[in-house]
């Protein structure tokens, strides 16, 4: 599986770089470790897969905060959408 692939849909979704897709997807990893329900169908029961192909499929929102957007960030908001964002 190819961790990271810049298509145009996740460009379209402001995911342009391999930090930013891994930071989202982490973040979205704890989400689901915390009890949130994945929103893709899978077969795989890992968090951290899930979470990727979540990403991958533009399910997930993200925002960097504004005082963080002018420097380098490891810090981003995820907002699943849908009902349960865990």
């Amino acid at each position: 599986m190819t961790l990271f692939r810049g298509d145009d849909t996740m460009e379209n979704q402001g995911m342009d770089n391999k930090f930013k897709f891994i930071t989202v997807a982490a973040a979205r990893c704890n989400q689901l470790q915390r009890g949130a329900r994945p929103r893709v169908e899978t077969r795989s029961h890992k968090n951290a897969t899930i979470a990727q192909e979540e990403v991958r499929k533009g399910l997930i929102e993200f925002r960097v905060p504004e005082d963080l957007r002018e420097g380098a960030s490891s810090t981003v908001d995820t907002i699943a959408r849908g009902q349960d964002a865990g």
